[in-house]
């Protein structure tokens, strides 16, 4: 997968974010492409038809299609469309652990009639463990026909992403299997699952043939240089915002606030509703905020035991803030 497609984007050689599928040419000038299924993504809403090329065309093979739960019967439309040009279509429908067993049974029932060419299980909040990520595949697995892959898509936020994809890869099945994974586990807040580890399973387990020195240069080259500007990987926040299912922008914003203890950042969070929990609402977090702020203690009690414990002594108070020298 070589970056998305926007068109809402000029074209610009240094990003891999580009206007249509014609800009995608020049980057694969010269190069022996030999065996590898070429694909790039596109989030639902950003993109139109128009910027597609017929398939013969085109260096893509395939699009992968993001889209968001309410947003997926226009999504499936538009993914019709784009089959009907030639690509194969890979359905990455949003954060899966939102869906209801119904919502998911009534989407796969749209999906059997698209036959894309795969379908993944797709953990936006790294929320899965094994036994929700096989729930979810067995599901897909009953419902859909064996010509449609599986896939799954992970983020690290339980540090389960690695894992996960192992626990799938076991399966025993006729079916074909995908699993995503980005060097160094390169991605969105706490990462995804690493390409060089998986590509180094599949070599030890599966019969690979993953050139692994090759991932390890790319890494070194390029992808330590863009970790130095910008971490992603494990972190307090990630995990604050996965264990309490919610967006992590949640969490980032409580704790840009300088005035909250971890503690009392998870208590705000638990506060919100479950259904608006994994869309960030700005307006949400910032009521809850202020009721947590706003709490009436009478301390008349704690004054008096500090005042006897005390006595005249000078005190010197250190609060939480952007700065506390």
């Amino acid at each position: 997968e070589i970056g998305f497609l926007d068109d809402r984007r000029t074209y610009d050689e240094n990003r891999s974010i580009l206007p249509d599928t014609a800009s995608i040419k020049p980057i694969f000038k010269n190069l022996n492409i030999q065996g590898a299924i070429i694909l790039a993504m596109i989030d639902y809403g950003t993109c139109g038809i128009e910027a597609l090329t017929e398939q013969k065309d085109s260096v893509l093979d395939g699009i992968r299609v993001i889209f968001k739960k309410k947003d997926s019967a226009e999504a499936l439309k538009f993914c019709a469309a784009v089959k009907k040009k030639g690509y194969k279509i890979f359905l990455q429908p949003v954060s899966v652990t939102s869906y209801t067993d119904t919502e998911m049974i009534a989407l796969l029932k749209e999906v059997k009639k698209l036959k894309p060419f795969s379908i993944s299980i797709v953990d936006t909040y790294g929320l899965m463990h094994k036994k929700e990520m096989m729930h979810f595949f067995k599901l897909m697995d009953k419902m859909l026909p064996e010509g449609i892959m599986i896939g799954y898509h992970s983020h690290n936020n339980f540090q389960l992403a690695y894992a996960n994809c192992t626990e799938l890869m076991a399966v025993k099945s006729d079916r074909k299997l995908l699993v995503d994974g980005s060097l160094y586990g390169m991605g969105k807040s706490a990462g995804n699952a690493c390409t060089e580890l998986l590509a180094l399973h599949i070599n030890e387990n599966y019969g690979g043939k993953y050139h692994i020195d090759q991932l390890l240069e790319a890494i070194d080259v390029d992808i330590m240089k863009e970790y130095a500007k910008k971490y992603w990987g494990y972190s307090l926040k990630h995990f604050m915002a996965a264990s309490n299912d919610c967006h992590p922008d949640y969490v980032s914003n409580l704790l840009d606030k300088k005035t909250l203890s971890v503690k009392s950042i998870n208590e705000i969070i638990t506060q919100i509703e479950p259904d608006k929990k994994l869309t960030f609402n700005r307006n949400i977090m910032e009521n809850l905020y202020l009721e947590y702020q706003n709490k009436i203690i009478d301390d008349t009690a704690a004054y008096s035991a500090l005042k006897a414990e005390l006595g005249k002594r000078d005190i010197l108070i250190l609060a939480p803030g952007k700065c506390i020298e």
